[in-house]
């Protein structure tokens, strides 16, 4: 899965003021254990323990981290069999959608990488290893599914569920165009913000912004609070009815949502979203751990 990615974004600037260093060379790598014939070098378990120091992670000890490149060649050879992998291409674009999280091009968080003495490929084989694992605990392990009585009896034991309620909005989204292939991202931002600043209520305003040159006003769209991840929430929470979110950069462009409506629903809440999510990383966590203990009973591992 890729929580350890997300969690690289905000401080990559922070790693580079406190761990230095170049990426070694290869030259000076050790076997030190096959996996049905796979080698796993000092070299990879350093690289790993460097990567682990960049996303925030305590360090794991070099007999901990050989254990969990062993685990990574096993998710990606068991994914592999059952015909589940990312070639060069997907794997770049993942790699993209991190560094564009962090407000960097691909080219800017490998340099930051390689100032920490990571590689791009080290963080780019754990980023295909926790994606195709995933298809794969999901595709071997149907049965994760987490049913509206798990959840109501979460919410009981954490207090009743007399008091639920959860908000539904309507909103607009309003798309700047960038052209594909077009480096005009920064000059749309500045035209979002300044429509942003300007945009006091939605009859006026959604007029407004279907006349302007290259900007797409789509059909509304309702969506409840307790379908969201927390930090979407509470961004909705805080733009008042009549205005703007702040403008985000997506593939078609410069992205910003009008809120329109707020409407209170009684019976729902966002605590079902996150218990419901508890309770699914629970479970893949426990099958994940399950399949991986059968593969290593069948793997040949050789320690040298």
């Amino acid at each position: 899965m890729l929580t350890s990615a997300r969690r690289l974004l905000p401080i990559l600037g922070l790693a580079l003021a406190l761990f230095g260093g170049g990426v070694a060379p290869a030259a000076a790598q050790q076997l030190l254990v096959l996996v049905n014939g796979q080698p796993i070098t000092s070299f990879d378990v350093a690289q790993r323990q460097k990567l682990h120091q960049i996303i925030g992670d305590k360090p794991p000890g070099a007999k901990e981290t050989l254990e969990e490149l062993i685990d990574q060649h096993l998710k990606v050879s068991a994914a592999s069999r059952i015909g589940i992998s990312i070639d060069d291409e997907e794997l770049d674009k993942l790699f993209s959608n991190v560094a564009e999280r962090s407000g960097r091009t691909p080219a800017q968080l490998e340099a930051i990488l390689n100032q920490q003495g990571v590689t791009a490929q080290t963080f780019k084989n754990k980023l295909r290893a926790d994606n195709v694992w995933q298809q794969y605990v999901r595709a071997r392990s149907p049965a994760i599914n987490i049913r509206d009585t798990d959840v109501l009896a979460a919410l009981n034991a954490k207090g009743g569920t007399d008091q639920l309620v959860a908000t539904e909005y309507t909103l607009y989204p309003i798309i700047f165009v960038v052209p594909r292939g077009s480096n005009a991202y920064q000059a749309r931002l500045s035209e979002a913000n300044a429509f942003r600043s300007k945009f006091t209520n939605c009859e006026s305003g959604l007029q407004s912004a279907k006349g302007m040159r290259e900007v797409v006003v789509r059909s509304p769209v309702r969506r409840m609070s307790s379908e969201m991840p927390a930090a979407l929430r509470q961004l909705l929470d805080k733009t008042e009815v009549g205005r703007l979110t702040p403008p985000e950069v997506t593939q078609s462009g410069v992205e910003i949502f009008a809120v329109c409506d707020k409407v209170q629903v009684k019976g729902e809440s966002a605590q079902k979203r996150d218990i419901k999510d508890q309770l699914a990383t629970t479970q893949f966590q426990a099958e994940s751990k399950k399949l991986l203990a059968d593969l290593r009973k069948s793997a040949l591992i050789v320690y040298r």
